[in-house]
Order: structure tokens, then C-alpha cells, then sequence
């Protein structure tokens, strides 16, 4: 085994480093984007589930605002009797 054979294997393994380093750094930029994309799919869910939520809210008091007080007392007397799951 030469100086020259050193040298090579020096080389190769340099280059199997660097390779084995750029795999990994792939490998890591894909976890991150698959988490990314994972974290946004959340988020937008979530606020769908909120806006949704303000819909089902705005209805509720529309339908509040538009009756008359008998109607207001009966709806009142209904919830409490049968809880709120309407």
C-alpha cells in the first residue's frame, strides 16, 4: 500500500461523506416539508371548524332576535327543560 493508494481511499471516502451528507440533508427537507404540510392541513382545519362554529352562532341569534317574547319564553322553557342539544 502505497502513498498513492492512501490518498485514493482518501478521496473515494471524502466523497462517499459528502454523498451520505446530501442524502441525509434530503432526507431531513422532506420530513420538514411532509411536517409542514401536515401542521398548515391542521391549521386550516381548524379554522373551518372555528368559522363554522360563528356560523351555527350568527344563526342561533337571528333566530333569537327575530322572535317576540312569548316565542323568546317558549324556546327558553324548551332549552331548560331539554338541555341544549336541539
Amino acid at each position: 500500500m502505497g502513498r498513492g493508494y492512501l490518498m485514493f481511499s482518501l478521496a473515494r471516502l471524502k466523497i462517499y461523506a459528502i454523498g451520505a451528507a446530501v442524502f441525509i440533508a434530503a432526507l431531513l427537507k422532506l420530513r420538514h416539508d411532509a411536517v409542514s404540510k401536515a401542521l398548515y392541513k391542521m391549521q386550516a382545519d381548524q379554522a373551518e371548524k372555528r368559522i363554522d362554529a360563528m356560523r351555527a352562532a350568527k344563526e342561533i341569534e337571528d333566530e333569537i332576535e327575530v322572535l317576540d317574547d312569548s316565542g323568546l319564553a317558549d324556546r327558553a322553557s324548551k332549552w331548560v327543560r331539554e338541555g341544549r342539544s336541539e
